[in-house]
C-alpha cells in the first residue's frame, strides 16, 4: 500500500484543481516562506479526518476554503482527494485503489467519500484505524509534534505508541464495550424501575378485571332485556300513529271540501271585484284623456302666438341684412382707389434698389485690394515676431539653466551642511538605540516571569474548579433523587386520593347515602366513622380491626336523619347502612385502675384515636370497651386476668374476644379504610419534607453554578491576561528586533555619508564651469533680440496705415447695405399691402351675394311659419270634439263600476257560516297532527335511544328483541339488573384489557430483563479479555520500539545513550512514558537541558525506531529537520533514504541536505499574490539548485 496522489481544489491557497503524484521513495516539497507548501500538509491532514481548526492553523474550520485575492473570487468549496494503491488489501477494501475525499462548501455543509460512496467520518477513521495513518496517526508529523515529542507530558506521548502497537483498535472496541456496559446497566436499573410498578399494577387490576366481567355479563343481559321492551313500546307507538294517520285522513278531507266550496265563491267575488276595479281605471283613463284633451287645445293657443312673433323677428333681421348690402359697396370703392396708390409706390421702390445695389458692388471690389495688401503686411510682421520670440525663447532656456545650476550650487552647499548636522544626529540616535535595546531586554526578563506566575495561578484555580463541579455534580445528583422520591410520592397520593374520593372499600349503600349528601338531596349526615376519626400509623391497623365493618357506619345529627337515610336507601332499592345518631348512641368506657399496669397493655381503643368533642359518644360505644395490646401473648395474658369480659386487639390485628375467642392471621397493610387515610397523611408529611430538600438542593445548585461560572469566568480572565503577557512576550521580542535592526541602520548610514560628501563637492565644481558658459552665451542672445524689435517696428508703421483705409472702406459698405436691406423691406411690404387690398375687395363682393341668399331664405321662412298657425287652428278644433265624446264614456264605466262592486258584496255575505265550520275543521286537524308530533317525538326519542345507548337501528334492533309478555314484570326484572349494576359500583371496563396487556408486558420485560444481564456478563467478559490483550501487545512492541530507539539514537548521535521508560510498570496502560537519552561526551539531568537541535534529533530518533517497528505505508513530514544543523541533517536524510524500501516519505523542507536525497521535487511559488502554483523536477534535475538552503 502506498499514496498514489493527492488531489486540492479550493483549499487554502489552491483555487484551481491541483495534483500532486508519488512514486516510492521521497518526495520533497521546497519552496519560499509564505508560499504555500504547508498547506499540502493541512490538506491531508484534513482529508483523513482533521476536526480542529486550530491543527489547521486556522480560527474557523470555513478558512479553509480559498477566500479570495485581488484577481480572484473566493472559491464556493474546498475538496481534497487523496488516493491510495491498496493492491495488498491493508486497507480492507474490496478495491485495487482507494479514493478518499473530503467536501466542504460555504454553508458549512460538509460530505465525506470513499471511492465516490458518502460515508461518514467514523467510517474514515476505522478505514485508517491501526495502519499508522489517519489525523492521530503517525503518518503526519510536523515541527510541533516532534517538540511534543520530547517536551510533552510522558502522558502524551501513550498515543503514537499506541497506534504503532496496534492497541487503538482494541482500546476502541474496549471504550464501545464499556458505553454498552453503561447501557446495559441503564437499562437493567430502568427495567427493574417498570417491572416494579408493573408488580403493584397486576394485582389491583386482576380484581378490577374480575368485577368487570361479572359486570359484562349483568349488562349484557340488562342490554337485551332493555332493548326487547324498548322494541315493544316502539310497536305500541306506531299502532297509536297509525289510528291517529285515519282520523286525520278522514278531518282533511271534510275540511278540503268545504274549502273548495269556499274557493269558488271566493273566486266570483274577486272576479266582480276585479271587473270593479277594471271599470274605475278604465274611468280614471277617460278623465285622463280628457284633461288631456283640454290641455291640447290650450297649447295650441299659444303656440299660434309663438309663431306669429316668429314672423315678427324675422321681417325685422330682413331689415338689416339690406342695411349691411349697402355698406359693403362703400367700403369697395374706397379699397379700389388705395390699391392704385400702392402699385405706384412699388415701381419706385424698384429703381432705387437697383442704384444702391450697383455701389455696393464697387465698395467690395475695394475693400478685397486693402485685404490683400494687409495680409502681405500681416505676413511680414509674424515672421519678425516669430524670430524675437524663438531669441526670448533661448534667453528664457539660458536663464532657466544658469537658475537651476545656481539652485545646485546652493543645495550642495546646504546638503553638505545638512550632511553635518545629520552626523551628529545620527551618532546620537545610535547611543539611544543601544539603551533602548537594553531596557526592552530587561522587560522581556520581567514579562517572561510575570507568565511564568500567571500560568502557577491558573493551574491551582483550575484544580479548585474541578473540585467545586464534583460537589456541583453531587448537589445534582442529590437534586435529582429527591425529585424522583417526590414524583413517585405524588403518583402514589393521587390513586390513594382517588380512591379516597370514590369512597373505594365502602358498601354500594353507604356510597349512595355519601353521594345523595353532596347533591343536597339529604341532610343532617356528618360522615362515616372512618372520616371522624384520626389514628396514628402505628394504631392503624389495631384500630380498623377493633372497628371491623363499623368504620363504614354513617354518623347523623339525630333520629330523623337516620330515618331519612333509610327512607332513602329503600326507596332507592340502593342496599341497607347502619346509621349512629347523635343524640342517641351513648358508649361507656371500661373503668378499671389496674389495667394499665398490666404488662404489654397500650390503651383503650378510644384513647388512641382522635375525633371531635361531639362524637365522644359514639367513639366510646366502639372503642370505649375494647383494649389494644402490644402483641398475642399480652392479650391473652390480660383477658385471662380479667376473665375474658371485653375484647382485646393486638397491634398487629389480632384479637381476644370476650367470652375466649380469638381471631387472627396476615392481615393486609395496605387495604384498610384507615390506613390509607394514615397512608395520605403519612405521604404528604414525606412530600413536604422532600420538598424542603428539593429546594434546599436546588438552591445549593444554583449557588454552586454560579460559583463555577465565576470561577470559569475568573480563569478566562487568568487566561486573558496570560495571553495579553504572550502577546507582551511576542511584541517585546519584534520591538528588540526593530531596535536592534535601528542601531545597524544608523551605523550604515553613518558609513555611507561620507561617500556622499565626496560625490556632492564633485557635483558643485561641475555647476560653476557651466554657470560661467550660460552666462555669456545669455549677452549675444540679447544683442540679437535688439536688432529684431527696430525692424519689427518699421512694419508695423505700414501695417496700421492699411488697416486705418481698411476700416473706412469697411464702415462705407457697411452704410450701403444696410440701406439695400431697408428698401428691400419695404418692397415686401408694400407687396403685401397691394395682396391684402386685393383680397378685401374680392370679399365684400362674395358678403354681398351671401346678403341677398339670406334674405330670400327669412322670406321662405315667413311662409312656413304661416302654413304652421293654420294647422294649429284645426287641432283646437279636434280636441274640444273628443274631449266632449270622453265624458259620455267615463259616465258609463262609472255605472258598471258600482254594479259589480255590489254584487261582491252580496256573495261575502253568504259564506260567512262556511268558514265559521272550516274554522273548527281546522283545529280538531291541528290537535291530530301535535299528537301525531308527540308519539312521533316518543317513536324517534325511543329510536335514538336504541343508537345512542346501543348503536342499533330500529330493524337491527327488532330482530334481537325477544317477545315480551307482561311489560311490568320485565320493566321491574330490568330495574333489579340495573340495581345489581349499582351495586357494584365504579367499574373500569378497561381493566380486562389493560390487564392483559400489562401481564403480556411484564411477561415480556421480565424476559428482557433475563436478556439484558446475559448481555451484562458477556460485555464484562470480553472488557476483560481486551484489556489482557491490549497489555500483551503494548508491551510486546514497546520493548522492541525500545530496543530500535537504543541503536538509532547512537547512530544517529555517534554514541551515547537512549532509553524509553514506563512511569508505572503495573499499570501499562495507562503509565506516562518518559525519555531518557545520554548525548556522547554529555551529562545530562533533564530533556530541557538538551539545545534545540538536540531534542529535535531525539525526537527523530523515536519516530525512526516508531517507524522501523510498524512502518506507515506513507509519511508526511513538515520541517522536522528545521532545527538541526548541516551535519545532522545529512545523517536524517541518509537515515531516512533507508526506510523507503517499506515506506514511502513526503517531506515539506527548506534543507538542502533532505533535497538531496529526494527522488522528486515540488517547487512551490506564488507568483500570483494568495495563489500557489506547483513546479515538478526528478532527480536528474535538481542540479538547478544553488548551494545553500531554500528560503
Amino acid at each position: 500500500m502506498y499514496l498514489r496522489g493527492l488531489e486540492l481544489q479550493g483549499f487554502k491557497s489552491f483555487p484551481d484543481k491541483t495534483v500532486l503524484t508519488f512514486g516510492k521513495g521521497i518526495t520533497a516539497v521546497v519552496g519560499p516562506n509564505g508560499s504555500g507548501k504547508s498547506n499540502i500538509s493541512d490538506a491531508m491532514r484534513w482529508v483523513m479526518g482533521e476536526q480542529s481548526s486550530k491543527a489547521l492553523r486556522g480560527e474557523k474550520m470555513a478558512g479553509v476554503i480559498f477566500h479570495g485575492c485581488a484577481t480572484r473570487k473566493e472559491s464556493p468549496f474546498a475538496q481534497v482527494t487523496l488516493t491510495i494503491d491498496n493492491e495488498d488489501g491493508a486497507l480492507g477494501v474490496d478495491s485495487e485503489m482507494v479514493s478518499v475525499t473530503r467536501k466542504l462548501y460555504k454553508n458549512g455543509d460538509s460530505e465525506y467519500l470513499i471511492n465516490g460512496s458518502p460515508v461518514r467520518l467514523k467510517d474514515v477513521n476505522e478505514l485508517f484505524m491501526d495502519t499508522g495513518l489517519g489525523k492521530d496517526g503517525y503518518s503526519i508529523v510536523g515541527q510541533g509534534r516532534i517538540a511534543d515529542i520530547v517536551n510533552g507530558k510522558g502522558s502524551d506521548r501513550r498515543e503514537i505508541f499506541e497506534e504503532a502497537a496496534g492497541v487503538a483498535k482494541f482500546r476502541y472496541k474496549k471504550q464501545e464495550a464499556e458505553r454498552k456496559l453503561i447501557d446495559a446497566e441503564d437499562n437493567i436499573a430502568r427495567l427493574n424501575d417498570i417491572i416494579a410498578e408493573l408488580e403493584a399494577r397486576i394485582g389491583p387490576l386482576e380484581k378490577q378485571c374480575e368485577k368487570a366481567k361479572k359486570f359484562k355479563v349483568l349488562d349484557d343481559e340488562k342490554t337485551a332485556l332493555e332493548v326487547s321492551v324498548w322494541v315493544t313500546k316502539l310497536e305500541q307507538y306506531r299502532a297509536k300513529l297509525a289510528e291517529n294517520d285515519e282520523r286525520i285522513a278522514l278531518l282533511k278531507e271534510q275540511y278540503e271540501s268545504l274549502s273548495a266550496e269556499l274557493a269558488e265563491a271566493e273566486a266570483q267575488i274577486e272576479k266582480d271585484l276585479r271587473s270593479s276595479a277594471e271599470c274605475a281605471a278604465n274611468a280614471d283613463d277617460i278623465s285622463e284623456q280628457i284633461h288631456e284633451a283640454e290641455l291640447s287645445a290650450r297649447g295650441g293657443e299659444a303656440d299660434i302666438a309663438v309663431c306669429e312673433n316668429d314672423i315678427a323677428h324675422i321681417e325685422e333681421n330682413i331689415s338689416k341684412l339690406k342695411e349691411q348690402i349697402e355698406n359693403s359697396r362703400a367700403d369697395k370703392y374706397f379699397l379700389e382707389s388705395e390699391l392704385k396708390q400702392r402699385r405706384e409706390e412699388l415701381e419706385t421702390l424698384g429703381k432705387k434698389q437697383t442704384e444702391a445695389a450697383e455701389a455696393v458692388t464697387e465698395k467690395e471690389k475695394e475693400f478685397d485690394r486693402l485685404l490683400n495688401e494687409a495680409d502681405e503686411s500681416d505676413k511680414a510682421v509674424s515672421e519678425v515676431n516669430s524670430a524675437i520670440s524663438a531669441a526670448y525663447l533661448e534667453k528664457s532656456r539660458l536663464s532657466f539653466t544658469a537658475e537651476s545650476l545656481k539652485n545646485t550650487i546652493q543645495e550642495t552647499a546646504e546638503r553638505l551642511a545638512e550632511l553635518a548636522e545629520d552626523n551628529a544626529e545620527n551618532v546620537k540616535n545610535k547611543e539611544l538605540a543601544d539603551k533602548e535595546l537594553a531596557k526592552l531586554k530587561k522587560q522581556q526578563s520581567e514579562k517572561q516571569d510575570a507568565k511564568s506566575e500567571k500560568e502557577n495561578v491558573l493551574g491551582g484555580m483550575t484544580k479548585l474548579l474541578e473540585k467545586r463541579r464534583e460537589k456541583l455534580d453531587s448537589a445534582v445528583s442529590t437534586f435529582a433523587q429527591a425529585d424522583s422520591k417526590l414524583t413517585e410520592i405524588n403518583s402514589r397520593l393521587n390513586i390513594l386520593k382517588d380512591l379516597e374520593r370514590s369512597m373505594e372499600g365502602f358498601g354500594y349503600a353507604v356510597k349512595h347515602i355519601m353521594n345523595a349528601v353532596k347533591q343536597g338531596r339529604i341532610s343532617g349526615v356528618c360522615g362515616t366513622v372512618a372520616q371522624l376519626v384520626g389514628v396514628k400509623s402505628e394504631y392503624s391497623v389495631a384500630v380498623e380491626t377493633a372497628l371491623g365493618g363499623a368504620l363504614q357506619n354513617i354518623v347523623v345529627e339525630n333520629e330523623d336523619s337516620a330515618k331519612r337515610g333509610i327512607r332513602l336507601l329503600k326507596e332507592s332499592k340502593a342496599g341497607r347502612a347502619t346509621f349512629l345518631p347523635i343524640t342517641s348512641v351513648r358508649g361507656n368506657r371500661l373503668e378499671n385502675d389496674r389495667l394499665s399496669n398490666e404488662d404489654g397493655f397500650v390503651a383503650l381503643g378510644c384513647d388512641i384515636v382522635t375525633y371531635d368533642k361531639k362524637y365522644e359518644g359514639i367513639v366510646r360505644s366502639l372503642l370505649g370497651r375494647i383494649c389494644i395490646a402490644e402483641d398475642i401473648d399480652s392479650a391473652s395474658r390480660i383477658a385471662k386476668a380479667y376473665g375474658y369480659k371485653f375484647k382485646i386487639v393486638t397491634l398487629d390485628g389480632q384479637v381476644v374476644n370476650a367470652g375466649g375467642s380469638y381471631t387472627g392471621g396476615s392481615t393486609s397493610k395496605s387495604t384498610g379504610i384507615l390506613t390509607r387515610k394514615n397512608e395520605i397523611n403519612d405521604l404528604e408529611a414525606k412530600r413536604g419534607k422532600l420538598e424542603a430538600e428539593r429546594s434546599s438542593a436546588a438552591e445549593e445548585k444554583e449557588k454552586l453554578t454560579n460559583e463555577v461560572s465565576k470561577m470559569a469566568a475568573d480563569i478566562e480572565g487568568v487566561k486573558e491576561k496570560l495571553t495579553a503577557l504572550n502577546g507582551d512576550c511576542i511584541r517585546l521580542e519584534a520591538e528588540i528586533k526593530r531596535v536592534s535592526g535601528l542601531a545597524e541602520s544608523y551605523e550604515k548610514i553613518l558609513s555611507d555619508s561620507g561617500e556622499e560628501e565626496k560625490k556632492l563637492r564633485e557635483k558643485g565644481e561641475q555647476a560653476d564651469k557651466e554657470l560661467d558658459k550660460t552666462l555669456k552665451d545669455t549677452a549675444e542672445v540679447d544683442k540679437k533680440i535688439l536688432e529684431k524689435e527696430a525692424e519689427l517696428a518699421g512694419s508695423q508703421e505700414e501695417q496700421e496705415k492699411l488697416k486705418s483705409r481698411r476700416n473706412e472702406i469697411s464702415g462705407e459698405l457697411s452704410e450701403l447695405r444696410v440701406k439695400g436691406a431697408e428698401l428691400a423691406k419695404d418692397i415686401e411690404a408694400c407687396k403685401e399691402s397691394i395682396a391684402n387690398l386685393e383680397k378685401t375687395i374680392t370679399d365684400r363682393d362674395s358678403d354681398g351675394g351671401k346678403l341677398a341668399l339670406e334674405i330670400e331664405s327669412e322670406k321662405e321662412k315667413i311662409k312656413g311659419k304661416n302654413a304652421d298657425i293654420e294647422v294649429i287652428k284645426q287641432k283646437i278644433k279636434d280636441s274640444e270634439a273628443l274631449a266632449v265624446k270622453l265624458k259620455d264614456d267615463m259616465e258609463e264605466a262609472r255605472r258598471k263600476q258600482r254594479e259589480y262592486s255590489d254584487s261582491a258584496e252580496k256573495l261575502r255575505s253568504s259564506q260567512k257560516n262556511k268558514l265559521e265550520e272550516k274554522e273548527t275543521l281546522a283545529a280538531q286537524l291541528s290537535r291530530g297532527e301535535e299528537r301525531k308530533t308527540a308519539l312521533t317525538a316518543d317513536f324517534d326519542k325511543l329510536v335514538n335511544k336504541l343508537w345512542d345507548e346501543y348503536e342499533l337501528t330500529r330493524s337491527t334492533a327488532a330482530e334481537k328483541a325477544q317477545p315480551v309478555e307482561d311489560m311490568t314484570e320485565a320493566e321491574k326484572h330490568l330495574a333489579e339488573l340495573k340495581n345489581k349494576i349499582r351495586a357494584l359500583g365504579s367499574v373500569n371496563l378497561g381493566a380486562i384489557e389493560e390487564y392483559a396487556e400489562v401481564r403480556e408486558r411484564y411477561d415480556f420485560l421480565s424476559a428482557q430483563l433475563n436478556d439484558v444481564n446475559v448481555s451484562k456478563e458477556e460485555l464484562c467478559k470480553m472488557i476483560e479479555e481486551l484489556t489482557e490483550k491490549m497489555k500483551s501487545v503494548f508491551m510486546q512492541s514497546f520493548e522492541t520500539i525500545n530496543k530500535n530507539f537504543s541503536g538509532i539514537f547512537k547512530e544517529l548521535f555517534g554514541g551515547g545513550n537512549g532509553e524509553l521508560i514506563l512511569t508505572d510498570p503495573e499499570n501499562v496502560l495507562e503509565c506516562g512514558i518518559e525519555i531518557s537519552v545520554q548525548p556522547p561526551g554529555k551529562v545530562i539531568t533533564s530533556l530541557m537541558s538538551l539545545s534545540g537541535g538536540e531534542q529535535s534529533l531525539a525526537a527523530v530518533a523515536i519516530y525512526f525506531a516508531i517507524l522501523k517497528y510498524s512502518p506507515a505505508p506513507f509519511c508526511l513530514l513538515d520541517e522536522i529537520e528545521a532545527a538541526l544543523d548541516d551535519v545532522n541533517v545529512t545523517r536524517y536524510a541518509q537515515y531516512l533514504h533507508r526506510l523507503t524500501d517499506k515506506t514511502q516519505f513526503i517531506t515539506i523542507t527548506h534543507r538542502r541536505g533532505t533535497m538531496e536525497e529526494a527522488d522528486v521535487l515540488y517547487g512551490v511559488t506564488m507568483q500570483e499574490k494568495g495563489i500557489s502554483k506547483l513546479l515538478k523536477m526528478n532527480a536528474g534535475q535538481t542540479s538547478i539548485l544553488g548551494s545553500g538552503d531554500v528560503e
